[in-house]
């Protein structure tokens, strides 16, 4: 079959250019991103006790209470991974389909014995996920869940925002952090920190548009060591101001977040949350410690 010139040379015109394309297309296209896996430990303390489900731990609070804890578990989310240069790296969490789903993860320090019965066997003490490739030397979360996951129906909730004893109902949320505990003398000392004030509520499967205090508190450490480092929560450290013995009247033991109730106050300021009128300072209730913690066996 005969070809007309000009024919041919549109061919090998476009012969010719397609190298070129590659080339183009090689150049634009980003490059699959070199990820490192992430592992975030955590241990959970009473001063320099180890926690344990059944163990009871003296001098807590204002009034050197003895207290026994019977429940304690956290929700973060938003972790990030920190540059000497002051850069924050988002971190990928593993989607496991237990402990953590998208941004959210949970902590669970409880073994359900002994006084903890009413938790689990399983408990859960680190973060997991991958982040690009690079050094590191801190991090940053937050505390809570976020407002777009925080006020869904619980049943069709993925874990671990599915588990019932950390939340409260649509209006309100989730529970951010769980810590029960009673002291020697019999007095219920609980801390249910959460979104409150949230609004419309005209009921309590209403799903808010908002939330007047949503009490999500973010935790930097600025000098953290992947390999090496645990951020360890105190409970001793976040009792501190509190007099376990005394609650406010006519409120629910301890502090469920509300803005009326003084408890809180207390409460909030090692969490680095304001209070009211009370601006908010550096948190107390977690810290960055070197090496590895021990874990206490339950008795």
């Amino acid at each position: 079959m005969h070809r007309h010139p000009y024919a041919l040379r549109l061919a090998a015109g476009a012969l010719a250019v397609l190298p070129l394309v590659a080339a183009s297309l090689q150049a634009t296209t980003p490059r699959d991103e070199k990820r490192q896996p992430v592992t975030i430990n955590f241990a959970a303390m009473v001063g320099d006790a180890a926690f344990a489900c059944g163990q009871s731990y003296p001098n807590i609070g204002t009034a050197k209470s003895t207290i026994t804890p019977s429940e304690f578990r956290v929700f973060v989310h938003g972790v990030e991974l920190l540059t000497a240069d002051g850069k924050a790296v988002p971190v990928a969490l593993e989607q496991d389909g237990k402990w953590q789903s998208e941004d959210v993860a949970m902590l669970d320090f409880e073994n359900g014995t002994g006084p903890c019965s009413n938790g689990t066997a399983e408990t859960r003490t680190v973060i997991t996920g991958d982040a690009p490739a690079g050094k590191y030397t801190g991090v940053r979360f937050t505390i809570g869940v976020p407002f777009e996951h925080n006020h869904r129906d619980l049943a069709t909730q993925p874990a671990p925002l599915s588990v019932t004893r950390m939340f409260w109902a649509w209006n309100s949320g989730h529970k951010f952090v769980r810590l029960d505990a009673k002291t020697e003398s019999g007095k219920n000392w609980v801390l249910h920190l959460g979104s409150a004030a949230c609004s419309p509520n005209e009921s309590a499967t209403a799903a808010p548009t908002q939330c007047t205090y949503g009490n999500r508190a973010t935790m930097q450490f600025d000098k953290f060591d992947l390999s090496r480092d645990v951020i360890v929560a105190d409970v001793a450290a976040l009792y501190a101001g509190s007099n376990l013995e005394e609650n406010q009247p006519r409120t629910a033991a301890g502090c469920m977040s509300g803005p009326s109730d003084s408890d809180c106050g207390p409460i909030f300021s090692k969490l680095g949350l304001p209070f009211n009128d009370t601006p908010a300072v550096p948190q107390q209730f977690m810290r960055a410690k070197s090496g590895a913690v021990r874990t206490a066996r339950t008795p």
